[in-house]
């Protein structure tokens, strides 16, 4: 019973999720995939009760960080390239 309401918002967000792919770039999606890991995490702990060991923080933090840096502009530092 503990489980119903996580597994109902994961399935939510599975739903999204292929919304999402259709109307986003590869790398938004790829970014918006990896924090359902950080929100299926977040939920676990704040309605289950279970604890992460600070090695899973650390690295639910690291996978937060990729995902983040992926959105990140590359290019010559020129803001016209980086918009395209």
């Amino acid at each position: 019973a503990q489980v119903c309401v996580p597994s109902l918002l994961y399935t939510v967000q599975n739903v999204l999720l292929f919304v999402s792919i259709s109307n986003l770039s590869g790398a938004a999606y790829q970014v918006t995939y990896q924090l359902k890991i950080l929100s299926t995490a977040l939920f676990s702990v704040a309605l289950l009760g279970r604890q992460l060991g600070r090695t899973r923080w650390i690295s639910l933090g690291m996978l937060t960080a990729g995902a983040a840096l992926v959105q990140y502009p590359r290019g010559s530092g020129d803001p016209a390239a980086a918009a395209t």
